[in-house]
């Protein structure tokens, strides 16, 4: 028996936050930790949901049923992952053609030059590193949310081939998150490999503008 590998096109899902077009003036891709709802994400996010501000929430392609909360089957959601151990390397390409694709799309339709924030959360935060360690896409700033690299990815290496670009790690006061999730190693090792990184704490619930970043987002003149 042989395992074997192919490549076809499937169709992604992702929630938007506003609508590209002229007036956008900060575009935030936002990428989701394993096995959260979009939905759950999004609301997370309300804080940051301004009428200047355009959110994109790509869903992981690895999508599958969470069990229902209750006793109705119409109370069961979708979920997904952004890696599978034994198929880490396609999973990378894979999730590197289609947040390329998607970016290229959405911003086609925003003013040229629009500031592009990345923010990853958990394992949506391995996932935008590595996005933008083998992307295309130009960005302002990389915001990570209670970081968790699986044990697959080397994080050093992709911390390596990052942009130059400022990091902001966010960590919460609760207990609810492993001690990598408390960002301190993480802001070691990007100290390390020469970016410019900062750590902040949120509680938990929705995030704040100030622990993002974003309430030091400037009009465009």
């Amino acid at each position: 028996m042989q395992l074997n590998s192919f490549s076809t096109k499937r169709t992604a899902r992702y929630i938007s936050l506003g609508e590209p077009g002229p007036e956008v003036q900060h575009v935030w891709f936002c990428l989701h930790t394993e096995g959260q709802p979009l939905s759950d994400f999004a609301a997370q996010l309300v804080n940051l949901d301004t009428p200047e501000r355009l959110l994109i929430l790509p869903e992981a392609l690895s999508r599958y049923p969470l069990a229902p909360g209750g006793t109705s089957a119409e109370t069961s959601e979708t979920a997904a992952t952004w890696f599978a151990p034994e198929s880490l390397l396609p999973d990378l390409a894979d999730l590197t053609a289609y947040l390329d694709a998607l970016a290229e799309q959405v911003l086609a339709q925003c003013p040229a030059g629009v500031p592009v924030t990345v923010l990853g959360y958990g394992q949506g935060a391995a996932a935008a590193c590595r996005w933008l360690a083998g992307g295309r896409i130009d960005y302002e700033r990389l915001v990570l949310y209670a970081s968790v690299f699986p044990p697959e990815i080397d994080r050093r290496a992709t911390l390596v081939a990052l942009p130059d670009k400022p990091v902001t790690l966010v960590s919460t006061t609760t207990d609810v998150y492993t001690p990598e999730a408390a960002g301190e190693g993480l802001l070691q090792d990007l100290h390390d490999v020469g970016l410019n990184a900062q750590l902040r704490y949120v509680s938990d619930g929705p995030l704040t503008l100030a622990a993002l970043g974003a309430a030091a987002e400037a009009r465009p003149e």
